[in-house]
């Protein structure tokens, strides 16, 4: 968004480091497996696999199939996740000079008795942190799935980076509501290009006389600065067009005293994938006496099964004004298309990831 001398600094993919492999491809074996669920025995597509204390991590595929080659012998941990099921971890020993046998992992569908968490009315943040598995099991699984999004986002846009297109429209918004003065700007992004990370109370940077405001993205969700300086309540389930969605309500911790954010963020009560998410600064920055307000809702799509992106962001900066005719608003309008894989699509990740 833009307004007087100061705009919401465009969102960025923030990506996650995968660290490569020891030693050099001749070495090793490749170790195979496949995610499947446990209930039904179907295979599990674009879950997250994941090699400790190596650190390795991809995706398997469409037919839940996943691969790591050059593994070295020694006993591993193999740590798999998907959305919407609770993470499973086994221990595999690979040998000397062959591969181990085939690996078969079953996850459990997420089953929370919603009826069973409480609604708790918003107040003063005095106690921040993800909530206490063993006071709230199913509340603190629901967050879990917040973070469980933002980590499958991070590998896929670091893992299987692509491009994709923005187009971004400024307008001014009269007392009436109307919207005057378009400048429409469209603007080329890759995935993997690192930028601006969520810090507590770190939200607004003073940049060659101009004021940025930044708001988490997705990626920010998954990192314990974010998670250990909010409150998290849940705030029931709504009906919406797109189906029922579990809404999470965040507070910023009420000892922040610097701009921080709060909001809302949707999960599809059938699957836990992320569907919205609803930002607002916990304060105004000083030195802005115009503004009075900033709100951001930002909408995800599947870009491909199961995987989420940002599809459309939708921010207003609400203004002091003064007089009939007068700005009351400018409005940012967000919205992304032509998305395109640099390299392999995650439905169908190479065999050596």
């Amino acid at each position: 968004m833009r307004f007087a001398k100061s705009r919401v600094i465009r969102w960025a993919a923030i990506a996650l480091s995968v660290l490569a492999s020891r030693g050099s491809a001749a070495q090793g074996v490749t170790l195979l497996g496949d995610v499947v669920n446990r209930e039904s025995g179907t295979p599990l597509g674009h879950a997250m696999v994941t090699v400790l204390p190596a650190e390795h991590q991809t995706f398997s595929s469409d037919a839940g199939i996943f691969a790591f080659a050059n593994m070295y012998p020694g006993r591993y941990r193999i740590r798999a996740t998907h959305i919407g099921y609770a993470p499973v971890e086994i221990n595999v020993d690979v040998p000397e000079g062959t591969a181990p046998p085939r690996l078969r992992i079953a996850l459990t569908h997420l089953s929370m008795q919603l009826s069973t968490v409480r609604i708790t009315a918003a107040g003063k943040c005095t106690n921040p942190g993800r909530p206490d598995p063993d006071k709230e099991p199913d509340f603190a699984a629901i967050v879990a799935q917040i973070r469980l999004n933002a980590e499958q986002y991070k590998l896929l846009a670091d893992s299987f980076p692509f491009t994709y297109q923005v187009e971004q429209v400024y307008r001014q918004m009269k007392g009436d509501s109307s919207k005057i003065d378009p400048k429409i700007e469209r603007v080329s992004f890759r995935s993997d290009t690192h930028g601006w990370q969520y810090k507590m109370g770190d939200v607004i940077e003073r940049r060659d006389g101009h004021t940025l405001m930044h708001l988490p993205v997705l990626s920010d969700f998954a990192s314990y600065e974010f998670l250990n300086n909010h409150c998290f309540r849940y705030g029931g389930l709504e009906a919406t067009r797109v189906g029922n969605l579990i809404r999470i309500d965040f507070q910023a911790d009420v000892q922040i005293r610097t701009p921080d954010v709060d909001g809302s963020v949707y999960l599809d009560a059938q699957t836990y994938a992320i569907r919205r998410a609803d930002l607002k600064l916990s304060k105004l920055p000083p030195g802005l006496p115009q503004v009075t307000a900033v709100q951001v809702q930002t909408i995800f799509g599947e870009v491909s099964p199961n995987i989420d992106v940002i599809t459309d962001v939708h921010g207003i900066t609400f203004l002091r004004h003064w007089g009939w005719g007068a700005t009351i608003a400018t409005t940012e309008d967000q919205h992304s298309y032509f998305f395109e894989w640099v390299g392999a699509n995650p439905a169908k990740p190479k065999l050596q990831p």
